[in-house]
């Protein structure tokens, strides 16, 4: 999904669009991404109009170059005529892009709408779909127009894993591999249809339809009423626990706020903070269509304002930047927006919904009058109050203010040590995840087999590799791994000295660097271990740990003050983790006369003692870390 930010940017920027036929309400939001690389396209005609989402991936570059070709396109011209049309077209804008060799790739969502032909008639939406993004229908009351796509929509997720997809792929020279549980094109990218990600579509052929990732959309053509409202949404809507019919369902809810004069930019920043809220961790766009025509309600651009937590994360302030600058403001003046809201809000607390509301601030969870209070000591005693809102000396205060700040720019994984990268995600156990998930945190260091031992075992069959000579310049080679595939006993490793990845048998490789005293040890079943989690202080219970219970790992570090250990688990497994002490059985080396237990197979039984370890309570000031890692 891409690098993730300290605290999440969550200013909106709003669109409105009205006209003869319809009225459109256009959301987008940030969010957790370091980069903003969604793009939209609304082009509104006497007789029809286009609506669409694009959402990049890999950078911006990709998105940016459909919107504006499609915006030229469809400005300039009649709509394509019909759907083979309208592929021609997607096939030409792809063509295009990747005859620029930029890199990046973009899905693309998308509906031409036409009016009926006579009075009481239906319109005829012809929505295409290349990718992950969505297009759904709901009803005035709410309720969702059921489809025959993806959770009750119109479109269909194109995913690796789906079997017509997959076997698309494959017939066409590329692969679907599981990365941490996640479908992916040869390993890679977790879509099968996009413009760009041109090392993607290196074979099959020869047309582009014919290629392991294809821009070939698939169309589905529906009609409706007028009351109905057409939703378009980017994937991070959809990402957390947000289903497609409780989508609908706050959209409508929100529109009806408007009674007579619904807004459809508000709702549709509705449904951005509530994807946020339910997990999405990704760019989020959402565009709502409403049939039938109007006015705009409220001005054509417009900026709600979003809490400025990270002022000295670089990373956050140039997400921030971004954002603001599409509502056409500087950054000093969003954030002098900002505290103005707050204090519009906190002025009236007896009515508090609706100034939050005008303002653009929920005040609900997170947004609270606390929390924007607490928001508000960050600037001091404020601006002068003889300063008037707006005003250039004004806004220059906010930029002073600004300009105060030790920012510090985000750190980059990959020009970093092994203990560099343990020693920060100590700090920032925000990074973890993501650092685990591109590879630039190692989980273990490894050595490759010799080339023998190493051909011999992706001969063997089982695990899906065939043998290369590219694969012997990577025999006795030290390397990180950054996936285990359990399914089919495989591993993916970076070799920092090759720059490259490469899949390769997990029985092929040696870890290099455990950091252990010695001590092997079981962890307990999952009843003991969750309880014992859940009754220590220092620690938090996580889904992971559940794969764990009943299996030897490594203590890495204990912890007295506690009473808990630093465990870490090989493969398949591999993770580190924090543990209560008391749920650690020590083992020892068995003979294979052994009757005891042995210990997943891997030649250790249980230790003999007649010490019984204990946990102590969190003693007060003892690492955090522990709670935020585990």
């Amino acid at each position: 999904m891409g690098a993730v930010l300290p605290k999440e940017v969550s200013p909106i920027v709003l669109e409105r669009h009205g006209g003869k036929l319809f009225q459109v309400g256009f959301a987008e939001m940030n969010g957790w991404r370091k980069n903003m690389e969604d793009a939209h396209v609304i082009v509104m005609k006497d007789t029809w109009g286009f609506f669409g989402v694009f959402d990049g991936h890999g950078g911006d570059k990709c998105s940016e170059f459909v919107m504006q070709r499609l915006n030229k396109e469809l400005e300039n011209g009649p709509p394509p005529a019909d759907d083979a049309a309208m592929k021609e077209v997607m096939l030409r804008i792809d063509r295009e892009f990747l005859a620029t060799n930029q890199p990046s790739g973009s899905t693309g969502t998308f509906a031409l709408v036409k009016p009926p032909t006579s009075d009481g008639g239906q319109y005829e939406l012809r929505v295409g779909n290349i990718g992950d993004s969505r297009v759904v229908l709901g009803r005035a009351d709410g309720s969702i127009v059921e489809g025959p796509g993806t959770d009750f929509g119109i479109t269909t997720d194109h995913k690796p894993d789906h079997p017509d997809e997959r076997a698309r792929i494959e017939r066409t020279g590329g692969t679907v591999e599981f990365v941490q549980g996640v479908a992916r094109v040869n390993g890679d990218l977790a879509v099968s249809r996009a413009f760009g990600d041109a090392p993607h579509k290196e074979t099959g052929g020869p047309a582009q339809e014919d290629r392991p990732v294809t821009v070939d959309p698939e169309f589905t053509t529906v009609s409706c009423g007028a009351t109905d409202f057409l939703m378009l949404v980017c994937d991070g809507i959809s990402e957390g626990d947000f289903p497609n019919p409780e989508v609908v369902k706050l959209a409508a809810e929100e529109l009806r706020k408007g009674g007579e004069k619904p807004d459809p930019a508000a709702a549709s920043a509705a449904v951005c903070r509530k994807a946020i809220e339910m997990g999405s961790k990704d760019n989020l766009s959402c565009m709502i269509v409403l049939l039938g025509g109007g006015e705009p309600v409220g001005p054509k651009r417009a900026l709600l304002s979003g809490p400025f937590s990270a002022p000295d994360n670089g990373a956050f302030r140039k997400a921030y930047d971004y954002m603001v600058k599409h509502a056409g403001l500087t950054l000093a003046q969003a954030v002098e927006l900002r505290y103005d809201d707050i204090q519009t809000v906190l002025a009236r607390p007896e009515d508090q919904g609706n100034a939050g509301s005008s303002a653009g601030i929920p005040i609900t969870g997170e947004d609270s009058p606390g929390s924007l209070r607490h928001e508000l000591l960050a600037f001091g005693d404020g601006p002068p109050s003889s300063l008037a809102s707006g005003s250039e000396d004004r806004t220059k205060w906010f930029q002073n203010w600004l300009d105060g700040h030790n920012v510090k720019e985000d750190v980059d994984p990959n020009n970093m040590s092994r203990q560099e990268l343990l020693d920060l995600v100590e700090k920032r156990p925000d990074l973890l995840h993501m650092a685990q998930a591109q590879g630039a945190l190692p989980m273990r260091v490894v050595k490759v087999a010799p080339a023998e031992q190493l051909k011999a075992a992706m001969e063997a069959g089982g695990c899906s590799l065939r043998w290369t000579e590219n694969h012997g310049q990577l025999a006795e080679q030290s390397g990180i791994v950054i996936f285990d595939d359990a399914a089919d006993g495989t591993s993916r490793v970076k070799f920092p000295n090759h720059g490259v990845f490469a899949w390769l048998p997990t029985c092929a490789l040696v870890e290099e660097d455990m950091e252990s005293d010695g001590r092997v040890v079981k962890l307990g079943s999952l009843e003991q271990v969750k309880a014992a989690v859940e009754a220590n202080s220092a620690l938090k219970w996580f889904p992971r740990l559940e794969t764990a219970c009943g299996q030897c790992g490594y203590v890495m570090r204990d912890d007295d003050s506690d009473g808990t250990s630093k465990v870490k688990f090989p493969a398949p497994l591999g993770f580190v983790a924090w543990l209560p002490t008391s749920v650690l059985t020590e083992m020892e080396e068995s003979s294979d006369d052994d009757a005891e237990e042995i210990c997943g197979g891997q030649g250790w039984k249980a230790k003999e003692s007649s010490e019984e370890a204990t946990t102590s309570d969190s003693a007060e000031g003892s690492e955090p870390k522990k709670q935020r890692t585990a």
